[in-house]
């Protein structure tokens, strides 16, 4: 699926934000519930995951072609430090940061 094709399934322009998506998703499945109309909530459910991912957005955060009123930086940010310029390090940081979380919430039970 592109994003030209899940934005046309959500019925959405171009320069669509996450806010403007999510609405239409809520209306379509409002419209077209799965009880009875499976295949058109799947076919708008799907086009919402995608629109929504994260491969999705890194996409676009790299295209250049971002409005500044479309990018929320909140969805974008993380605990990392600067510590490498390297991927790699970015890598080790982020997957250090999770284990940490993840022991945390043990703890927390």
């Amino acid at each position: 699926m592109t994003r030209d094709t899940a934005l046309k399934i959500l019925r959405l322009p171009a320069p669509a934000g996450t806010q403007e998506i999510e609405a239409a998703y809520y209306k379509l499945v409002k419209r077209y519930p799965p009880e009875f109309n499976p295949d058109k909530f799947r076919q708008t459910d799907e086009a919402y995951r995608f629109l929504t991912s994260f491969t999705v957005m890194i996409e676009t955060l790299l295209s250049g072609s971002i409005n500044e009123g479309i990018l929320e930086p909140e969805l974008f940010s993380f605990g990392i430090s600067n510590s490498g310029i390297s991927v790699d390090n970015t890598l080790k940081e982020i997957k250090s940061s999770f284990k940490i979380a993840h022991l945390w919430s043990g703890l927390k039970r």
